[in-house]
């Protein structure tokens, strides 16, 4: 039986080059996230950086799901703000992109999952605001890029009891994740709720409020699946609604 396709955005990469010319440019995944949704019974599909409506409404149309995966910052002017102190780099091609597709995927009721700057974009797209830079607007105190290897559980989250996100892993209302990020989620969008706070109260996972399945992570669990299993959960909640909505299983 045909698996769920679960379409990928990736980082932009310029390639080095040796000879004459411009450097070329292409798209670059992680392993770790098409290994995660293969592992949860879906195939994924790295989506290229198209530049045309009619071919992301295409793409859309194609994949069953989609992940929206980390990468570099997010313009402010998205958002209608200023770029501030500690904004880092930052793509336009892959904002709009990110955004494109998640408008037409949400259009079509697919479900929709974010890992740490896809969190961000989630959130933004669907009528929020995040931190610019956690060290210059927030007062915490905790390490949100830890410097450990990537599979290192650092800080504790705290999850909503009843949420999706509270099913997806088990069951569990506290648990340690890692953290490889330096912006957040300030203003929650409109139809979405915070199901998951660090110690000091800043968000760390965010859900629709209605009965699509739209969930964003601000950790990577990509990178922890394999050494803690209940992280998998989350590709399998992913992977289990495409198949639902698609009727593939």
């Amino acid at each position: 039986m045909m698996k769920p396709i679960i379409g990928v955005t990736g980082m932009r990469h310029k390639l080095p080059m040796t000879l004459p010319g411009n450097p070329l440019q292409g798209v670059y995944l992680s392993d770790d996230y098409a290994h995660a949704i293969a592992e949860a019974g879906g195939l994924p599909f790295v989506i290229p950086f198209l530049d045309t409506i009619d071919n992301i409404q295409e793409v859309a149309n194609c994949i069953d799901g989609l992940l929206l995966s980390g990468g570099v910052d997010v313009d402010p002017s998205i958002f209608d703000d200023e770029p501030r102190l500690g904004l880092g780099t930052v793509i336009p091609e892959r904002d709009w992109i990110d955004i494109e597709l998640l408008k037409a995927v949400r259009a079509q009721g697919k479900p929709v999952l974010g890992i740490c700057r896809g969190m961000q974009v989630i959130n933004i797209a669907l009528g929020g605001t995040i931190y610019q830079d956690l060290a210059h607007e927030w007062n915490g105190t905790i390490q949100h890029a830890q410097r450990a290897p990537r599979n290192h559980l650092s800080h504790t989250v705290h999850i909503k009891p009843g949420s999706q996100l509270y099913g997806l892993l088990g069951d569990q209302d506290r648990l340690r994740v890692n953290s490889f990020h330096h912006q957040s989620v300030k203003n929650i969008a409109p139809n979405m709720t915070a199901v998951a706070w660090d110690e000091e109260g800043l968000a760390e996972a965010i859900e629709h409020t209605g009965d699509s399945f739209c969930l964003a992570v601000q950790w990577h669990p990509e990178n922890l699946w394999r050494s803690h299993k209940q992280f998998l959960g989350l590709f399998r909640g992913l992977v289990d609604e495409a198949a639902v909505d698609r009727g593939h299983f």
